[in-house]
């Protein structure tokens, strides 16, 4: 997947003692103007921000008060996502001797007064969390988080989180890190937040977190090794274990004859990522991912109605909460073979300049019986989901991708492996190669699906 943004917490990630290290500023207009979106997330707020970074034109977004306010520098525009302090809260706790500061949503005060202010929560029965962030606490209105707020402001910038890199140091950055697609903690931040990051940037200070962004810059894609926490759940071993892929960049490949599953197993796939908010572009060539329509998000082009042309499919998948399936069901497969080579370098272009669609389905009917050719493809975006009959169907290039994943269903033909000609129609086989195989060929039962299909 494309990296398309960077979210960055403030004290202790990119500034000391509240001062903004100019070698990240200098990092952070660099990759701007790459094409790269730069968010500041942080617990602070606004007015304070100012007063101590500065210019914070540098940022595509300010997301203050740990997710309770929005800010577009390029505009002024500011949104407020939490409501704003109860004046009886704000009374009550200075009443009992407490410093605090009020903002547009947050109340901060020493970390140590936190069982005062809870009492305060409490006997005024207010919908109020506490969140910690060293030394000092903040209150805010229930459901406002770091992550929270990113969402919104990646929302307003037509961007997805699945194509953002966090960083962040602190106990307040927990949550922005679990809701980026890779989450990386500072080295001399918190323990804790180390232990649940994907990567963690060494070294003592800014200085390090502008030569990770300047590394970053060399990226296109955001790289398979970063993520594996978020996962699919595709069905149960005998013995009971699980058997799961992480959501990443890489190829998966589905081969087995008709009628043995392989489109279930490809719909499940594909329902999993639409139901983690994935952007989806499925091309179904006989119209059996209609249910599809049921998940949220979900439009479904061509079948009864034209086929899109390019310049509404583009703004259709401009959107990184919409999916789209186009349905060929109703065309020839010389016309499907044909919308394909306009259709396929038409994505690449929009994954290369957006970073959607995040995956793109497609089946071997859309070959017209010709092999798979790699030059349809983005090898290093990758991201595909193909289904095919044999997996010598495809060109060897695309075989040959390291991060491929292979899954087969049953396979009749007496040269098949025994692995295959013997498997029911719910069993599909992981093959060596992916690391969620641990070497072997790993045999399971397929969990049900959320929607209906026909194979």
């Amino acid at each position: 997947m494309k990296f398309a943004a960077l979210a960055l917490d403030y004290d202790g990630t990119i500034a000391v003692e509240g001062r903004f290290h100019p070698a990240v500023r200098k990092a952070i207009g660099d990759l701007r103007r790459q094409g790269v979106a730069v968010l500041l997330v942080t617990g602070r707020r606004l007015s304070d921000l100012r007063q101590v970074a500065g210019d914070v034109t540098c940022f595509d977004a300010i997301v203050g008060e740990n997710g309770a306010v929005l800010e577009f520098p390029s505009s002024g525009h500011q949104i407020r996502v939490g409501r704003p302090p109860s004046p009886d809260v704000v009374a009550e706790i200075r009443s009992l001797g407490i410093d605090i500061n009020v903002g547009e949503s947050v109340i901060e005060a020493e970390a140590e007064r936190a069982p005062e202010i809870l009492g305060v929560i409490r006997r005024l029965e207010q919908p109020l969390v506490i969140f910690f962030n060293r030394d000092r606490l903040m209150v805010l209105p229930q459901a406002i988080s770091k992550s929270t707020g990113l969402r919104e402001a990646l929302f307003a910038l037509r961007l997805s989180i699945h194509n953002t890199v966090g960083i962040g140091d602190a106990e307040n950055d927990h949550d922005l890190l679990n809701a980026c697609e890779v989450g990386v903690a500072v080295g001399w931040g918190s323990r804790a937040l180390r232990a649940v990051a994907d990567e963690v940037i060494e070294g003592t200070g800014p200085e390090a977190v502008a030569e990770y962004i300047r590394g970053l810059s060399q990226q296109t894609r955001l790289s398979a090794s970063q993520m594996g926490r978020r996962r699919l759940l595709l069905g149960h071993q005998d013995n009971g274990e699980p058997v799961e892929l992480t959501v990443r960049g890489r190829t998966i490949l589905i081969a087995g004859e008709p009628g043995t599953g392989k489109s279930w197993l490809a719909g499940l796939i594909c329902e999993q990522l639409i139901l983690q908010r994935y952007c989806l572009c499925i091309v179904d060539p006989d119209g059996g991912y209609r249910s599809f329509e049921t998940l949220p998000g979900v439009i479904r082009l061509g079948g009864d109605d034209p086929l899109p042309e390019s310049l509404s499919l583009i703004r259709t998948l401009r959107h990184p909460d919409v999916s789209a399936i186009i349905d060929l069901s109703k065309i020839s497969s010389q016309a499907k073979s044909e919308y394909l080579e306009t259709l396929l370098p038409l994505l690449a272009t929009l994954r290369r300049r957006t970073g959607l669609p995040h995956r793109i389905l497609l089946d071997e009917t859309h070959f017209s019986g010709r092999p798979a050719n790699a030059n349809r493809f983005d090898p290093e975006l990758a991201g595909y989901i193909l289904v095919v009959s044999r997996i010598s169907g495809l060109d060897p290039a695309i075989r040959a991708a390291s991060d491929a994943v292979v899954l087969v269903t049953r396979e009749s033909d007496p040269t098949a492996p025994e692995a295959f000609r013997s498997l029911a129609f719910d069993e599909v086989v992981l093959l060596p190669g992916a690391e969620e195989s641990r070497g072997e060929i790993r045999r399971f039962r397929l969990m049900p699906r959320f929607t209906s299909a026909k194979d």
